[in-house]
């Protein structure tokens, strides 16, 4: 038996790094995925993979802060496999600039993408969750950078501190409709959001675990928290960080 049997789970951000981990991690536990990404060639190949694993996969291809993409996406899936009863969001985009040199317009895109993003997706599906009438579980990706100052990004860290926020409302919330909501913030992990090209090259004296983390283990914990092994927990940040917070 698998975690997720008889689950349909939509991973928005599923075409790459944590998101794509998360699709084969989840199908290989028993649920129908749904992928929304904007880049068909990604969503596909993760479909593809999913399929050759023996997974059951559709992927619906839209933007994240584009509310009628959103609503198209649940369209698809509930059109597909009847309902949602899994919503993880890894969708996201980077700054890496201070304040002081960040292009205004660079500012709106991240903010909409990262931030709007999951709000939009996060109405969307727990309104499709509620109509069911059969609970479901939310988890959202924050970072690591939530929680402390950086000189080189703003906007992005902005973004995943009001995901922090934003998860603990959504849990208060919902969960009178059975929905549980959570949130995992990861610390250094292979990620292009990261710009980790090379990360295991990545300076990791500041980690207790003495390298960086991968989309896979990031992956385990969202099945954790989708999961019924985390049935009594609300509200949470999870900080998979590689023990970089506690040093």
């Amino acid at each position: 038996m698998g975690r997720l049997d008889d689950k349909v789970a939509v991973i928005v951000g599923g075409g790459r790094n944590i998101g794509r981990a998360s699709a084969k991690l989840f199908a290989s536990e028993g649920a129908k995925i749904a992928i929304f990404d904007m880049d068909e060639e990604r969503a596909a190949g993760v479909t593809e993979e999913v399929a050759e694993q023996g997974g059951e996969c559709v992927y619906a291809l839209g933007e994240v802060q584009n509310v009628d993409d959103i609503k198209a996406m649940i369209a698809t899936v509930v059109d597909r496999y009847g309902r949602i009863d899994v919503l993880l969001n890894c969708a996201a985009i980077s700054d890496r600039s201070p304040m002081l040199e960040l292009d205004d317009d660079e500012y709106r895109k991240i903010i909409d993408v990262t931030m709007n993003g999951t709000y939009f997706t996060c109405k969307y599906v727990a309104e499709q969750m509620v109509k069911q009438g059969t609970g479901g579980s939310i988890v959202n990706f924050s970072s690591g950078s939530a929680y402390q100052g950086n000189t080189r990004r703003v906007a992005y860290d902005m973004a995943k501190g009001a995901i922090v926020t934003l998860t603990m409302d959504m849990a208060a919330q919902l969960a009178q409709y059975g929905i549980r909501t959570n949130a995992i913030a990861p610390g250094i992990t292979g990620s292009q959001v990261g710009g980790m090209i090379a990360f295991e090259d990545r300076q990791t004296n500041n980690l207790v675990g003495g390298r960086a983390g991968y989309p896979e283990e990031q992956a385990s914990v969202a099945l954790f928290l989708a999961s019924d092994d985390a049935r009594h927990l609300y509200g949470q940040t999870l900080r998979n960080d590689g023990g970089g917070s506690v040093v």
